[in-house]
């Protein structure tokens, strides 16, 4: 017996303000014919009506190449595109009945951009789908809609946000138009503009039909001999182990019989979770109630663009009537979803929904004087960050992931099933999937339930949300805390997080270098929801909304340029300890490193720190590191690496994969909470850190050069490094000896004008040098010659991905990275497009502010046919910010120091002084 929860729908009245709104809701069963609503959600699927051409296969088969789990959206596509490269290898498996999950109630809309690139296009990809290539291989409407969709925003602030995301969306091809408030109702008559201030209208957007959308992919994944089976519910799934230990999937066992796989797409959606627990993994998402009403018939409403209102609602039409919902603080967690839950929904919490009935009442008013005709409120799933959950799990090899899209899996599904099945056939996605990669997550955190509850709900409750790009978020905090982490807050660090790890962003001092206050981040308080008491004094949440705006923040624009110019001026300490740190040892060690990375080892000298890539097959790269040879007690070789702290799990990942794959005899290990890094950089970092070193001199370390030394007792691996550009030196050490190494280095620091800094000063002077940042300038989705990086890729050996570097060198390329600097009063963010000579060629991938040069700077990817460095500076170019465009100067590579003369120690007394002169004035 299915489980069914519906609400009993009992006679209410609901009033507005105004008192305008009487409504009889009444059960779907006493619908009236001649409301004429179209596409009412149904209580049973009636997927399998009128589709001849469809049948589900009877007698499951022993064996399969891939086996996907969930016949919901994401699930059918990925199905689908699996049965083009796999045909009747592939198995797709539905415990109830197609669509019963959660796809079935959804509200079905798709817009055509997201807020990242990757996600944009496999929504893009899902409208390609259901509007042109699913009716042409079925011969049949696939259930689409097209509509547009109007961004309404109400003040000046939320209308920045939305142009944000717009010009973006425009930078990747989507079609999007700022519009008035006066110029609104030429497209909606029966919206309210009174208090609009601007909107933007995208009129690719529309609306979904889950069964046709989901018929029409199991149709032709059918023709290519794909089998589907209902009613057949996973069990267990069954793995073993190689002789390193390493995990890969070998049977799902059903409750029809067991098929042998070594491929497994968990497509479960909210149900996800519990195939991941089959095997031990677990999947970060929560699931939580998510409601919509569909409202009596409105005249004129029909084929009506949906409505988007910034901050509180979405408004679709349904037929003759609007459907409309939201995303709530108070939002009711799902804490058991039952297992054989299918077809099923809550009663809707009206004390929750009614603020979404008094936004729509107040943008479309014609609204108030019908009523609501039936209400959905359905489980769904969300994520930590809002991005789904998509890719290989980081444990299990085999295992597949594509859940957790946050109410979007209708919009995402057709992108991401056919990214899916190019990432299990091709070992990667077509797209640069690292906003949706599972490995974003160090596997530490999916296990920690109060980080998982926190985020989540964060997510669910900021959803609609003005995005800035330096805001922090206040729920999941204080998971890992650095050993100098208590030293950083008497400082007056703001922190921010950055997988899991808190990290100093600045320091909120005064005109004295004194902090003016502890900005603790304390226990999340669910802004005051679910009986919890919201914080009334908040300093560390004060502090962090005023750096919540779209211009120029006086306070910590000036606290960093500070920062900043005393770097380049006398010397800052960082605290690196954040970034990812391994360690690659044993019998096989050698022909690993040589393996994962472009440049050789074995030609550099021990003691010696080298810059190099990590690749993939395709030549995008995964990840920069830097590496050193280093040597047990048997004198053995091992390799140290250090990367981002972003790419905590990616890299780990990688290297687990090349010692899989290739059966190497080699252990990784992940040292990045057991080691320290303090960064001293800048033209008196020498002064500072030599009296603390009796047994060399730093000035006969070579850049890249490291020595082990002794500093206050305690042993340190001291490198010529460094990532802004200045003279400088990284302290390697023992963490629990960061304190001691730390109080020696500052002790002299007021003498010399040395302070700490943050990693916002970080980003700023390495951009301002024109180093890379992954994932942003370099990136899966791009090769070393794009970038600029051939110097770093060996030619006379082999790697992972030297064969396609050494195709892509003899290729003319169509996109290439180049610097561009902008004078403007206004911030530069990224994600900016560039204009040349009248024409989009590309968006800025990163943007900063540059206080050495005194304006803004970024990078991004000139897209152009056979694009040259000569054809780069010829161009006219403007940047394009919020429908302002900025005259901007392209550059090969950052006007700041090309030649890199201060990492060298040489420096200009005439341009010191300069920039002496900036940081006095800041």
């Amino acid at each position: 017996m299915k489980m069914f929860v519906q609400s009993s729908y009992l006679p209410r009245i609901l009033q507005n303000k105004l008192n305008r709104l009487t409504v009889v809701a009444r059960n779907y069963s006493g619908l009236d014919k001649a409301d004429d609503v179209t596409s009412d959600v149904p209580y049973e699927s009636s997927i399998h009506k009128n589709n001849k051409s469809f049948t589900l296969s009877k007698a499951l088969p022993s064996e399969a190449d891939v086996v996907v789990i969930g016949a919901g959206s994401v699930g059918c596509s990925t199905a689908y595109h699996l049965s083009k490269l796999y045909g009747s290898k592939v198995v797709l498996l539905e415990k109830d009945k197609i669509t019963s999950g959660t796809t079935w109630h959804t509200a079905g809309i798709l817009w055509s951009y997201r807020t990242s690139k990757d996600e944009t296009m496999m929504q893009l990809q899902t409208r390609e789908l259901i509007s042109e290539i699913l009716p042409k291989e079925t011969g049949e409407d696939a259930g689409w809609l097209k509509t547009g969709t109007i961004g309404t925003t109400k003040t000046a602030e939320s209308f920045k946000d939305v142009m944000q995301n717009a010009i973006f969306a425009k930078a990747c091809g989507v079609e999007t138009y700022p519009l008035k408030a006066h110029e609104i109702n030429d497209l909606h008559p029966l919206l309210n503009v009174n208090d609009v201030y601007g909107a933007v209208y995208s009129p690719g957007d529309g609306t979904m039909d889950p069964a046709t959308y989901c018929m029409a992919y199991l149709k032709v994944a059918q023709k290519h001999g794909a089998k589907v089976f209902e009613n057949c519910a996973v069990v267990n799934i069954t793995t073993a182990e190689n002789d390193l230990g390493q995990k890969k999937v070998v049977n799902v066992v059903t409750d029809q019989g067991t098929i042998k796989t070594d491929r497994v797409v968990n497509c479960a959606g909210a149900w996800s979770p519990y195939i991941g627990q089959m095997i031990g993994v677990r999947i970060p998402q929560l699931t939580f109630k998510h409601a919509y009403v569909v409202t009596k018939s409105i005249p004129g409403i029909r084929n009506t663009p949906i409505v988007k209102d910034h901050g509180s609602v979405y408004i679709r039409p349904q037929g003759e009537a609007l459907l409309f919902g939201g995303y709530e603080a108070n939002a009711h967690l799902v804490e058991s979803l039952p297992k054989d839950f299918a077809f099923g929904l809550y009663d809707l919490d009206w004390d929750i929904f009614d603020q979404h009935t008094e936004a729509a009442m107040n943008r479309i008013p014609a609204i108030a004087d019908v009523g609501i005709r039936s209400t959905v409120c359905g489980p769904e799933s969300f994520t930590v960050d809002g991005k789904p959950n998509m890719g290989e799990s980081v444990e299990v090899r085999g295992f597949f992931i594509g859940s957790g899209f946050n109410s979007g899996g209708m919009m995402l599904g057709g992108g991401a099933g056919r990214q899916l099945a190019h990432w299990v056939y091709h070992g990667r996605p077509e797209l640069d999937l690292i906003n949706c990669d599972i490995r974003r997550y160090p596997v530490q955190f999916t296990n920690h339930n109060k980080w998982l509850l926190e985020k989540c709900h964060e997510n669910f409750a900021k959803r609609y949300s003005v995005a800035y790009k330096y805001d922090h978020s206040l729920g999941g905090r204080n998971q890992r805390k650095g050993t100098l982490h208590e030293i950083h807050a008497s400082q007056g660090a703001l922190f921010g997080c950055k997988a899991g790890c808190e990290r100093p962003a600045y320091y909120v001092t005064n005109d004295k270098g004194t902090a003016q206050a502890r900005l603790n981040v304390l226990e999340y308080d669910f802004y005051g929801n679910y009986g919890y008491q919201r914080h009334d004094l908040y300093e560390y949440h004060e502090q962090v909304l005023k750096d919540c705006t779209y211009e120029f923040p006086e306070e910590s624009h000036r606290l960093i340029g500070q920062e900043c110019l005393t770097c380049r001026t006398s010397a800052v300490l960082f605290d690196s300890s954040h970034m990812s740190k391994y360690c690659l040892t044993g019998p096989d060690a050698e022909k690993a490193i040589t393996r994962l990375l472009s440049r050789d080892m074995t030609r550099y000298p021990d003691g010696r720190f080298v810059y190099a890539l990590m690749l993939n097959k395709a030549g995008g790269i995964e990840s920069d590191v830097v590496c050193t040879r280093i040597r047990n007690n048997n004198g053995e070789p091992g390799y140290y690496i250090t990367g981002a702290s972003s790419a905590y799990q990616f890299i780990d990942s990688h290297m687990q994969q090349l010692i899989y794959d290739e059966s190497l005899r080699c252990n990784v290990e992940n040292f990045t909470e057991q080691r320290a890094i303090l960064s001293l950089q800048g033209p008196k970092s020498t002064s500072l850190l030599q009296p603390l070193i009796d047994t060399f001199s730093l000035d006969d370390l070579k850049y890249g050069d490291w020595k082990g030394a002794s500093v206050a007792g305690k042993p340190v691996m001291v490198a010529r490094l460094s990532f802004v550009g200045e003279l400088g030196f990284e302290c390697h050490c023992d963490s629990k000896h960061a304190k001691v190494v730390y109080e020696a280095i500052m002790q002299d620091a007021d003498k010399h004008g040395v302070r700490l800094a943050g990693y916002r000063a970080l980003d700023s002077l390495s951009t301002e040098m024109g180093f890379h940042h992954w994932p942003h300038t370099i990136s899966r989705g791009d090769n070393p010659v794009q970038a600029r990086l051939t110097k770093l890729c060996d030619q006379s050996r082999a790697y992972i991905g030297s064969k396609e570097i050494y195709k892509l060198r003899e290729q003319p390329l169509s996109k290439k990275l180049a610097c561009f600097t902008v004078d403007t009063d206004v911030p530069i963010f990224g994600h900016e497009i560039i204009w040349r000579n009248d024409e989009i060629v590309g968006y800025l991938s990163t943007a900063d502010y540059a206080y050495a040069l005194g304006c803004n700077i970024g990078f991004g990817y000139v897209k152009l046919p056979s694009i040259s460095d000569q054809l780069i500076l010829e161009g006219n170019y403007k940047i394009e910010r919020m429908g302002e465009c900025y005259p901007a100067k392209a550059h090969i590579s950052s006007p700041f120091d090309p030649s890199f003369k201060r990492m060298t120690g040489k420096y200009s007394a005439w341009e010191q002084n300069m920039l002496l002169s900036a940081l006095q004035n800041m």
